[in-house]
């Protein structure tokens, strides 16, 4: 029987499982949250998972200890618990034999097939299909608004408010499958520390790529004012489809933040109270303060009047990406050049 995704916990609430379930596709990280999820509805107690619960690898398959498993009666739970992974590396005889077993399976045995992406003409996914007794159901990527409502959801549930461009960005940035974007959602969070709020900044020195090689990077070398170090850094972003007006935009936002640093504690105001106003990562508060204090006005403007020009030429065509911020990280380097750096 075809379902869809989200049709499975609704007909659970409603009738006892299946006796065989066959969840395939590319959201591997999906397929996994809905695996425990049924998994919870037969083993209660993990004390009973030692003896009604067990897992098979299909590349490998011991055909007659598999099938003995399926067959046998619970001791603990309502049901036994059987989780065949990686289905899509069925040898084709003991595919053959599940398909089989489909037309005779165990009233007490909950059978779960996990594999990946399945053709339409795959014999196996049409067994789980046009069964009147087992169910199928495909797993998409999330895409767009879904896939943000996701990471958004992720991020609240450890306590973390997210900025919308971040989320955009993170949104872009990790489509595809869950399992490897809850990856780097956690490596976000280490990075993060003690600070709840994420913005972009933080998401572009973290997500997609190393820290050296991240948007975040490009920005503190090229505040060090090291040009080949910059440029190298640049090239590989570039390469890797990094949109030149984001990079423009970190670019920016650095020496806007130097700028508004630098008036908040003109007036009096407490280092600690800056930081906070001006959402400063904690690792890189004291660099930040050292640029406040050792930049003078007049190059922060003229940075600034740098990244007008960039941003005016990107848009107008005049000149390619890479020509236009590379002539960019250049000028503000050679600004920068000799003088304490943020995130040095």
């Amino acid at each position: 029987m075809k379902l869809k995704s989200n049709e499975i916990e609704g007909r659970l609430q409603n009738s006892p499982p299946p006796p065989a379930i066959l969840l395939f596709g590319q959201e591997q990280g999906l397929i996994a949250k809905q695996v425990a999820l049924l998994q919870s509805r037969i083993i209660k107690e993990e004390s009973e998972a030692d003896f009604d619960r067990e897992i098979f690898f299909a590349g490998d398959l011991d055909q007659e200890r598999f099938f003995s498993a399926c067959q046998a009666f619970p001791f603990l739970s309502s049901h036994r618990f059987i989780l065949l992974k990686e289905a899509h590396r069925i040898p084709q005889e003991a595919r053959k034999n599940l398909l089989a077993y489909l037309k005779k399976p165990s009233a007490t045995t909950l059978l779960v097939v996990q594999s990946g992406n399945l053709e339409a003409s795959n014999p196996l996914r049409k067994g789980f299909e046009t069964s009147k007794i087992a169910w199928a159901a495909p797993f998409y990527p999330l895409e767009g608004h879904a896939l943000g409502g996701w990471i958004r959801q992720q991020l609240q549930e450890k306590g973390y408010q997210v900025d919308n461009d971040a989320l955009s960005y993170l949104a872009q940035r990790l489509e595809g499958d869950t399992l490897a974007a809850a990856n780097e959602l956690e490596k976000l969070q280490l990075f993060l520390g003690d600070e709840r709020r994420v913005g972009l900044e933080e998401v572009m020195a973290v997500v997609g790529e190393t820290l050296q090689h991240s948007p975040f990077g490009l920005a503190s070398a090229t505040a060090n004012g090291q040009k080949k170090e910059a440029l190298k850094i640049l090239d590989k972003l570039l390469e890797s489809g990094e949109e030149p007006l984001a990079l423009l935009g970190i670019l920016t936002l650095r020496l806007r933040r130097i700028i508004q640093g630098q008036a908040l504690l003109s007036q009096g105001e407490n280092p600690k109270a800056v930081a906070r106003k001006l959402r400063i990562f904690w690792r890189e508060e004291r660099a930040f303060f050292n640029q406040c204090h050792s930049t003078k006005p007049r190059t922060l403007a003229n940075g600034l009047m740098d990244c007008l020009e960039a941003d005016k030429a990107l848009k107008g065509g005049g000149g390619t990406p890479k020509r236009v911020m590379g002539g960019l990280i250049m000028r503000l380097a050679s600004r920068f050049a000799g003088r304490p750096g943020y995130g040095s």
